[in-house]
């Protein structure tokens, strides 16, 4: 890449209230690449021929209120100019296997030591842990549930950093030599940022963390991080292996599930639901030790979230 080349890597979660964000931080760039996966009706929903619903109903996209409103930010992008691709080449290989045994074959066909094989292998591995993860919550062992948080999140951070090697790796052969190109990232892929350094050299990238200022003006913080995602940058970063801090982000972490809403529209007064939502939850369960999680996931872990952190609330009264 030439030295007239820039990067923006836009750190994002996935929420509707992101999404006019995301469209902001987009505007002003020649590219725009999406950490997505190649799906059909893309180019045609792009350009206007395809109706964004009818282009949703094609794939089961895990967002759809944030899909949507962040396909009409593209339609007017695309619409002024701005090139919009699609490149998640671990995910487009998971595709491809997922046919390849829809055709009738299975694992033992696919072919050892070829890309094909690395994704397979490293897609079981993650699955059995989250499989593990599952049947430890469903019993009464608490430090069970914890053992199996930690071992699925090293497992997921070996994917997440498989997966941005792959994509840094693409995006450096892919990305113009002149221009400004923003590539979307997902808030745990960090690793992004040394990867696109490395590959393209310093001065050629800039991060932005998309609610950044929301969030330092709400909660005086550059973004929230859950305890869970904690627990996986550990073990993305390489940090010392430490039973105490692992198991404690983790009990932190089980909590945090049974009181964060999931829904992505729910009832609230803020302009930012899920984040002042996060915010309040964190408060909480920054303060609990490892007996207080496990006294307080017993009280909770048969209740829905919005009952779980009624119960919370009320308590702390």
């Amino acid at each position: 890449m030439s030295e007239t080349s820039t990067v923006t890597l836009g750190f994002t979660v996935f929420r509707p209230e992101t999404a006019p964000f995301a469209a902001r931080a987009m505007e002003g760039h020649d590219l725009i690449v999406l950490e997505e996966p190649r799906t059909p009706g893309f180019e045609e929903m792009l350009a206007g021929e395809l109706p964004i619903d009818e282009y949703l109903m094609l794939t089961d996209f895990e967002f759809p209120e944030y899909a949507t409103a962040l396909c009409r930010a593209l339609q007017v992008l695309h619409a002024s100019g701005a090139a919009v691709r699609q490149v998640h080449p671990w995910m487009d290989e998971l595709a491809g296997i997922h046919e390849f045994f829809a055709a009738g074959n299975g694992p033992g066909d696919i072919p050892t030591g070829g890309r094909p094989w690395a994704v397979y292998a490293r897609e079981r591995e993650w699955s059995a842990k989250l499989l593990a993860f599952y049947a430890a919550a469903g019993k009464k062992d608490f430090d069970g549930i914890l053992a199996a948080v930690n071992d699925f999140a090293m497992a997921d951070a070996a994917k997440i950093s498989d997966m941005d090697r792959d994509r840094a790796a693409t995006l450096a052969e892919l990305l113009p030599a002149r221009g400004r190109a923003y590539v979307e990232c997902g808030a745990i892929h960090h690793d992004m940022v040394g990867l696109m350094i490395r590959a393209l050299g310093h001065g050629r990238v800039r991060t932005i963390h998309l609610m950044e200022e929301a969030c330092l003006a709400r909660h005086g913080r550059r973004r929230l991080i859950p305890p869970g995602d904690l627990l996986t940058f550990r073990h993305l970063l390489g940090a010392p292996r430490d039973r105490a801090v692992e198991s404690l982000l983790a009990a932190r972490a089980v909590v945090y599930n049974r009181l964060m809403e999931k829904d992505e529209s729910f009832e609230s007064a803020s302009p930012f639901p899920h984040m002042d939502a996060e915010a309040m939850v964190l408060q909480i369960v920054g303060g609990l030790g490892i007996e207080q999680c496990r006294d307080l996931f017993g009280r909770i872990r048969h209740l829905s979230v919005r009952e779980s952190l009624a119960l919370v609330l009320q308590n702390s009264h």
